[in-house]
């Protein structure tokens, strides 16, 4: 295994109950506690760590949902395993490599809320530390761009400005194999209390059932093909831009295996978008020996296919809720609007393939039209927006317009959608 990249480690305490069953709720109250250093880079000991607490998280929703089931319910039992499981799920988060930079922007943005816009300038110098932290681990030019157009917003006093750049460089670093699945895990959890508090027990199993599902991607999501491979195919960027060629052969070779174990998905999206992968991954091989200057452009192009990948099977784990919500209705093709939109980006300033990227933006607005037929009313008209900033960037690319189809245009659009997602 390639060392040379190996993330920095998390501090992390390992207790028994992450390894061994015990009595639940009292034991595991003193059991259950972990020492975490968050914003660290994770290794891969931490990720076997946050996939086996997840498999707790999921113990105590089981139990939760167990005590609910038979003729005498016992709602409070049921509160106290959610309670553990929120406790747990706070440990998961505060282990992610992004939570202390997010937690510095909120800072910042709180307080624009209060504050000079002159005295808030200093708030950015730790996020600039921690974006370099994060260099070796994920990308962050995109954050860094939107953290410097902050930086010049406060320089000129535009508070709303600034606001809106910071929260950008928040989005921009998503950690996507547990950010969204612990999200929503979250939120099923607190619709599950709520019910309970209202006595609707069957509301709050159907909440629950949700969320196991959401939980089980987060105990998995680390040893996924695709997050595997994503993970190689980054090492191999690095490794290659400080000449270790060895290394980033061994990365590549690592990707296509990852890759090829994709590509035996039942899903369909997954499989076609793989296979074509492979055979791109496996021909960066010969770039390598030739020093060819395509293999940074050409590495960057599936890294980022893979992510976008990665990001539509986090989104879609949690549309099993739409069996107990109406309102979930069209999610389902905002997720893969979102994915067609991504590649078209990805075609178009990465690739250079404005023809791909018209026929990827097509594919979007088809699937956002069909979204919008189905979303509630007070979707519509978002939908619609959305569909219509679709239409506008397929006429540019087309016409060859670069002033309005810009990657900015691209990543505001697929953040609209993005958050319509999270909210459904």
């Amino acid at each position: 295994m390639n060392t040379l990249f190996r993330l920095k480690p998390v501090a992390v305490a390992l207790m028994a109950a992450l390894v061994a069953s015990g009595p639940v709720l009292a034991n595991e109250a003193i059991q259950e506690e972990l020492t975490v250093s968050p914003g660290r880079q994770i290794s891969p000991q931490d990720e076997v760590t946050i996939s086996a607490t997840a498999v707790k998280v999921l113990r105590h929703i089981a139990a939760a949902r167990g005590e609910l089931t038979g003729d005498k319910p016992d709602s409070s039992k049921a509160k106290l395993e959610l309670e553990q499981s929120n406790r747990l799920l706070d440990i998961i988060q505060a282990a992610l490599p992004t939570t202390k930079v997010k937690d510095r922007i909120w800072v910042a943005r709180k307080h624009l809320e209060y504050e000079n816009t002159d005295e808030v300038l200093p708030d950015l110098v730790p996020i600039y530390v921690s974006l370099d932290e994060l260099v070796d681990y994920m990308p962050t030019a995109k954050a860094k761009d939107h953290l410097d157009n902050a930086k010049q917003a406060l320089k000129d006093g535009d508070k709303p400005k600034a606001s809106e750049h910071l929260q950008a460089v928040d989005d921009a670093l998503l950690y996507v194999e547990a950010d969204l699945p612990l999200s929503s895990t979250r939120v099923l959890v607190e619709q599950a209390r709520a019910a309970l508090d209202k006595t609707d027990v069957k509301a709050a199993d159907q909440a629950l059932a949700a969320a196991e599902d959401n939980i089980v991607f987060v105990s998995l999501s680390f040893e996924s093909p695709l997050t595997q491979a994503k993970a190689a195919l980054f090492r191999a960027q690095q490794n290659y831009a400080l000449g270790e060629k060895a290394f980033a052969k061994a990365d590549l070779d690592a990707a296509v295996v990852f890759l090829e174990r994709a590509a035996q998905s039942e899903d369909k999206v997954v499989r076609d978008a793989t296979n074509a992968l492979v055979s791109e991954v496996r021909g960066l091989n010969s770039l390598i020996d030739t020093n060819s200057q395509d293999f940074s452009v050409k590495t960057e192009h599936a890294w980022h296919r893979v992510k976008a990948l990665s990001e539509r099977s986090a989104e879609s784990i949690s549309t099993g809720w739409q069996r107990f919500r109406a309102e979930g209705a069209g999610k389902k093709d905002l997720i893969e609007a979102k994915l067609q939109l991504a590649f078209a980006r990805i075609d178009r300033f990465i690739a250079s393939d404005d023809a791909a990227a018209g026929i990827e933006l097509a594919e979007a607005k088809s699937y956002l039209d069909a979204a919008a037929n189905q979303v509630p009313a007070e979707q519509q008209a978002e939908v619609q927006g959305i569909a219509s900033q679709v239409d506008r960037l397929e006429n540019a690319v087309n016409s060859g317009d670069k002033s309005h189809a810009d990657v900015q245009a691209f990543n505001q659009t697929e953040s609209h959608i993005a958050k319509l997602i999270h909210r459904l």
